[in-house]
């Protein structure tokens, strides 16, 4: 969603990098343990349809394999598996009629769910401390922006009736060419077409005809070296884990912001150590009209897919 007002770290909330160094990534079958405590594992997907959704005005390039540093080989791929889910104004969380304001963090709990998935805590939140990568300021708002935990339930688990989901790809490209930084960047975030899913939603203050109201989830294995970056920018919703451990929280409806994670800065929260092989997993959502905004930069160069199960 893009409003006048300002968004907060994926901005997807303001400039949005995905940053991999060049790693040795070592693929875990579903379940397998991870350094840390870290769960191995990648999404399955309940409907047939496949499209690669590719970054515009960005340069050419392949991701490095982790030869000779790690043994994944060809494991490491620059295409990241995605599941996306489609919804209606008929859901209570999608369109809702107050669209929010800033992001609001703490609306899911520090640790991701023991089905790998984002576990609610708070319809509320609070609105960030920008001196704190997951702090809050010291005021509350008091509009809601999620329904319920039993509403939220359905964000990331497919419902018959409810929502619909699509397996596809985004593809990061190295820009600029031989540079090792890595983006996907897309202003016009529609993944999904207006044939697709449950079509064009939401059917009124809608005239490009876009396939809003939707979420986004990646799960993926990286190896930690010293000096990574992610930066996302963007709308709506994002929040990411690392190793089980939230690490960029940008929850609620609003406009592009943006939020690093610096690994190092961030190694003891996240309880991470360089050579360590972890999980990370991605969750996002596009609730409401009428901007759709998805950034991500990464000097990181080696992501490998898991399997997680529905």
């Amino acid at each position: 969603m893009h409003r006048s007002l300002s968004w907060s770290t994926f901005a997807i909330a303001a400039l949005g990098f995905f940053v991999f160094d060049l790693c040795g990534c070592a693929i875990t079958s579903s379940g397998d343990k991870l350094p840390d405590g870290g769960a191995g594992g990648a999404a399955t997907v309940d409907s047939a349809s496949a499209a690669n959704v590719t970054a515009t005005g960005t340069g050419g390039g392949e991701f490095a394999t982790s030869s000779g540093v790690g043994g994944a080989g060809d494991e490491c791929d620059n295409i990241l598996e995605v599941t996306y889910r489609d919804f209606t104004e008929a859901h209570p969380d999608f369109e809702m009629p107050f669209s929010g304001d800033v992001v609001r963090r703490q609306l899911m709990e520090p640790l991701l769910g023991a089905d790998k998935r984002p576990v609610f805590l708070d319809a509320i939140g609070c609105p960030p401390d920008p001196n704190d990568p997951l702090g809050c300021a010291n005021w509350k708002p008091s509009e809601p922006v999620i329904t319920s935990g039993a509403t939220f339930a359905d964000w990331y688990h497919t419902v018959d009736g409810v929502n619909q989901a699509f397996g596809k790809t985004i593809t990061l490209t190295e820009d600029p060419p031989g540079s090792e930084n890595y983006v996907f960047d897309s202003a016009s975030f529609f993944p999904l077409g207006p044939n697709e899913g449950f079509g064009v939603s939401p059917v009124g203050n809608n005239p490009n005809g876009k396939n809003f109201l939707f979420t986004t989830e990646i799960h993926l294995n990286f190896t930690y070296q010293e000096g990574q970056v992610f930066t996302f920018r963007g709308d709506d919703d994002l929040w990411i884990f690392v190793n089980n451990r939230i690490a960029l929280d940008l929850g609620s409806m609003h406009g592009p912001e943006q939020g690093e994670i610096d690994f190092d800065a961030m190694a003891g929260i996240l309880a991470i150590s360089p050579g360590g092989v972890y999980a990370m997993d991605i969750f996002h959502a596009e609730r409401h009209t009428s901007g759709s905004n998805f950034r991500f930069e990464t000097n990181i160069a080696c992501f490998v897919p898991v399997e997680v199960p529905e």
